[in-house]
């Protein structure tokens, strides 16, 4: 396959499907006509307008991943996630009005129906069953875009890619991924439903692992308490206060989550499913490395699909490595990086401005020089304490974009297509890097050419553990 790029974490059926549900007769259907708002083809394009409003409201009121814009850019191999949204997103247990609801569907660009659909929603499985079905009624289709025919398959493992033997039709291949296991039916509160039932959860895992084209790997939480562990604090501004999101920070892996965990890492029951410890807060992610450390022999490999370093040592240590990097607790210590490292895992950068960045580096305007350097950072402290260590400096970064996921996008990457303009700026990046005094000081098995290493952050180490992994 051409060696393009490989995005960890995106949601391009987020919109499109929330559209869907504007009619009883579109309702979960995925038009093949890419005109139609529900459509995965659709493209909602960026304008001035509408990248103000993001940059002073964080509302993306345009469309980043859908199918038609990957088929401009050079994107071949998406992880997709399927995200039934959490009811907390849309109701709080004092009801919401309707400016509550127009804010949401502003913020998340699903539609008003989807909105009341989430709202008397009492089950997130069946939820998460009409998102698969989307996804498959396109699958290996055909479909027009302009004077051309396109895309795209979903895969079942990684040699389904590197075997595909094109017929001329441009093909992308799409990984099935899951943000959240509130996704097996735990945490519905808000639905009249006090405690998870456990047989019902792991009877909705065994059901999963059943599909045809089963999830490579599920987040263990996302932003709302689901019974099996805590979250970190993800939100902030004006979203925050509306939606008010709580966290616990003493919150642990419940029993609960100890057993969605050893039926999602079983090979006796379907495909191992691996654990995506993005969202979970410290002390839930803590309990996940010495879990696996202790009962799987440190085999599991650490994926942090979309995230970012915090420039902090460990999780007692206040001293701040670099004052541009965003220091909550969200993104992840320099141990982490080590860990991750030592289990041959993978951490997909976010292209989040929010997360990656300091909020006075960020701004209007900033553009790809200064966006791709924010992105560069990230790369180049994970590769400098690797280097530390003596391990493999430039082997875990990858792109997790987190497109069309709510983010703020960094200016100048305002979608997948514009990641083509990404190896060009991250090349320069890491030229001056590798002839600054810090990077002449890399140990030899370390000392890669620029273009070596922005090769590997574009695509080779997600290929190498897509490869080693989803078998």
């Amino acid at each position: 396959m051409a060696k393009l790029f490989i995005d960890l974490h995106c949601h391009p059926s987020l919109k499109p499907f929330g559209r869907s549900f504007e009619s009883a007769k579109t309702r979960g259907r995925n038009s093949p006509n890419r005109n139609r708002r529900h459509s995965i083809y659709h493209r909602q394009g960026v304008n001035p307008i509408k990248k103000k409003l993001n940059n002073l409201l964080t509302l993306t009121k345009f469309t980043q991943s859908d199918f038609s814009s990957v088929h401009n850019g050079k994107s071949k191999v998406l992880v997709v996630s399927l995200y039934p949204m959490e009811k907390r997103m849309i109701l709080d247990e004092n009801g919401v009005k309707f400016t509550g609801r127009l804010f949401r569907n502003l913020a998340t660009g699903i539609g008003m129906k989807r909105i009341r659909h989430l709202q008397k929603m009492p089950d997130y499985f069946q939820d998460l069953l009409a998102e698969y079905r989307f996804f498959e009624e396109l699958d290996g289709k055909k479909i027009t875009k302009g004077k051309q025919k396109v895309r795209y398959k979903i895969v079942r493992n990684y040699g389904e890619i590197t075997s595909y033997v094109s017929d001329g039709v441009p093909t992308v291949f799409l990984i099935l991924s899951i943000e959240g296991c509130h996704v097996f039916n735990t945490g519905l509160k808000l639905a009249g439903k006090p405690k998870a039932k456990t047989a019902e959860v792991l009877a909705n895992i065994n059901t999963v692992k059943k599909w045809d084209f089963p999830p490579f790997f599920v987040g263990l939480t996302h932003h709302f308490d689901n019974e099996l562990c805590g979250h970190a604090k993800s939100m902030k501004g004006l979203v925050d206060s509306i939606i008010k999101q709580q966290v616990n920070p003493k919150q642990g892996i419940t029993d609960l989550g100890k057993k969605v965990i050893s039926a999602l890492l079983d090979t006796t029951n379907g495909k191992r499913i691996l654990i995506d410890v993005k969202h979970m807060n410290v002390e839930s992610r803590y309990d996940y490395y010495e879990l696996i450390k202790t009962q799987y022999a440190s085999s599991i490999p650490i994926i942090v699909s979309h995230g970012a370093v915090n420039g902090r040592n460990n999780q007692k240590d206040d001293n701040v490595l670099n004052p541009d990097f965003n220091t909550e607790k969200i993104n992840f210590y320099d141990d982490e990086i080590f860990r991750i490292a030592r289990s041959k895992g993978i951490f997909g950068i976010q292209l989040d401005e929010r997360r990656i960045a300091h909020k006075k580096v960020m701004g209007l305007g900033a553009g790809r020089n200064k966006s791709s350097k924010l992105i560069w950072l990230q790369i180049e402290h994970m590769a400098k304490y690797l280097d530390l260590l003596g391990l493999n400096a430039w082997d875990i970064q990858s792109i997790g974009s987190d497109f069309d996921g709510i983010i703020d996008p960094l200016p100048g990457f305002w979608t997948i297509k514009d990641l083509d303009y990404l190896p060009r700026f991250l090349k320069k990046h890491a030229t001056a890097f590798l002839n600054s005094a810090r990077g002449k000081k890399l140990k030899a098995k370390n000392r890669l050419s620029a273009k070596e290493i922005v090769d590997k952050f574009m695509f080779k180490n997600a290929e190498r553990f897509l490869d080693d992994n989803f078998k």
